[in-house]
């Protein structure tokens, strides 16, 4: 077992000073430099100090963490509601984190691996968060619970049903009467996507040609490169499907600037749903996704496992994605609009 002594050895420092870092000392004089080096080599050797260990006998910290990648996005919102509902039902507080400062050797992952302050994690998508930094998490007695992502080592993952979003967004648009219909945004760098497959899957059902999807990435700036990149490409949908919401509001933007009228001209809808899809002109029809119970079920997930109970993993299928029709879709016009030859 590690100690003080050993640390203070590693990092070829006074145990002093080891003692200032452990206890939260910050009177102790020393250099920024200094600290992280002992704060790491306290979370490499999974330190936890004698008091604290007796506490986590006793009983839990009583807070979990929540790391996501840029803590600002709206699509989170519901999630986050859904996470502080459950964890304030349990008297756990929640602490936040962006994936960006997620990096072996940080302040914040020593901290929040070095003390025993936390009883568990909830991080979004494995896939952001280096490997390195996912073995560290994984190395601690806290579960780490994995949502919207698929590929957990441990098999400890929650993700919402992608592919029936893709399929009811993509449905709506061929209730309405559309066939010619493309997809906007996503991974750039996976071969495929949930959403996609959804897509593709009702084209088929359809009877109707799937087209690859304009992989542009996730943002406003991406939805409208994607828009760009339907347009150069000669062809000429009715209706778009954007993986995203956000990613939709500059597809929708792209297209007004090109002269579309829409829906008159050009369908519009997206997965996910959030404030800003009321707040454009038209607004946005949206599938709205299980996120604040996806966020419910990694709480009760932490907490099944430090009380050793059975938990289900995998796909939180109920409620189901849902569709909230506004303004941006129609049925198809009776021929093409003249503003696709704009480019």
């Amino acid at each position: 077992m590690a100690t003080q002594k050993e640390i203070a050895r590693r990092a070829g420092v006074s145990m002093s000073a080891v003692s200032a870092v452990v206890n939260g000392t910050t009177h102790t004089r020393m250099s920024t430099q200094t600290r992280a080096r002992i704060e790491a080599i306290i979370a490499d050797l999974g330190y936890v100090p004698n008091d604290a260990a007796r506490a986590l006998r006793r009983q839990r910290a009583g807070a979990i963490a929540v790391v996501v990648q840029k803590v600002e996005n709206p699509i989170y919102r519901e999630m986050f509601h859904g996470i502080y509902d459950a964890a304030e039902a349990r008297g756990w507080a929640v602490v936040l984190g962006d994936a960006m400062w997620m990096r072996s050797g940080s302040h914040f992952l020593a901290r929040l691996l070095g003390q025993g302050s936390i009883d568990g994690i909830i991080v979004r998508s494995e896939g952001l968060i280096d490997d390195e930094v996912m073995q560290h998490l994984r190395a601690r007695p806290a579960p780490v619970i994995v949502v919207e992502g698929r590929h957990a080592q441990d098999g400890r993952w929650l993700a919402i049903d992608d592919a029936a979003a893709g399929r009811i967004a993509t449905q709506h648009l061929l209730d309405l009467g559309h066939r010619d219909i493309e997809f906007v945004g996503g991974e750039t760098w996976i071969p495929t996507s949930e959403r996609y497959r959804g897509y593709t899957e009702a084209m088929a059902d359809a009877g109707l040609e799937p087209l690859p999807a304009n992989r542009t990435g996730f943002g406003s700036s991406a939805g409208a490169e994607g828009f760009a990149a339907i347009q150069a490409s000669g062809r000429r949908p009715t209706g778009i499907v954007v993986n995203n919401v956000l990613s939709a509001v500059g597809t929708l933007n792209a297209a007004l600037d090109a002269g579309a009228r829409v829906p008159d001209d050009l369908s519009l809808i997206a997965i996910h749903d959030a404030e800003v899809a009321d707040d454009t002109r038209p607004p946005v029809a949206t599938v709205k996704m299980p996120m604040a119970e996806l966020g419910a079920r990694a709480v009760e997930a932490i907490a099944a496992v430090l009380e050793g109970a059975p938990t289900r993993f995998g796909l939180v299928d109920s409620p189901a994605p849902a569709l909230i029709q506004r303004a941006s879709t129609a049925p198809p016009p009776a021929a093409p609009a003249p503003w696709w030859t704009a480019v």
